[in-house]
């Protein structure tokens, strides 16, 4: 297999990761171990295809052991869930330092966004019954937000502007 080939694959494991996360968290309110488990394992083969520069992988990976740090204390504080503490790290060890503030300031425009949609759907008279119900329960009563979707976005820029145009 070449190491375009290779690039490609992994690439498309990446955004399958992202997509998996988002919907996860939209419809459930739950990340799927398998999506930060997908994207550290297409990590490796990235690198190796040519997708990302291996010569500051080091870099890559204190950046991400940086995030998960940050994201551990956010989950013990309450303040992020598991799947977003894991997710995270695992998007930044593909962004590394140089991706990281974009990457950060997209998630966080988009997370600020469903937190004001969250907010505004405390408004709403939720449905009689049914899945709906529990879904906007979960989103207004709860004060969860599915940050998934805002991790996924940071990260589908991030990859639209670093990892596509050497692909193609």
């Amino acid at each position: 297999m070449s190491g375009q080939t290779m690039a490609i694959i992994a690439s498309l494991i990446f955004l399958a990761a992202l997509a998996d996360a988002a919907l996860s968290d939209l419809l459930g309110f739950r990340i799927p171990n398998r999506a930060p488990l997908l994207l550290l394992a297409a990590f490796v083969p990235a690198v190796l295809g040519g997708g990302l520069d291996p010569a500051p992988w080091l870099d890559h990976v204190l950046a991400a052991g940086a995030a998960f740090v940050l994201c551990a204390a956010l989950y013990a504080l309450g303040v992020w869930g598991g799947g977003d503490a894991k997710l995270v790290p695992a998007v930044v060890l593909w962004t590394g330092w140089a991706g990281l503030a974009r990457f950060l300031l997209i998630m966080a425009v988009v997370g600020g966004i469903l937190a004001m949609l969250a907010l505004l759907a405390r408004r709403v008279p939720l449905a009689p019954s049914g899945a709906v119900r529990a879904w906007g329960e979960r989103l207004a009563l709860r004060n969860q937000v599915p940050y998934g979707a805002a991790i996924a976005a940071g990260g589908l820029d991030w990859w639209l502007m670093t990892v596509l145009p050497p692909l193609f």
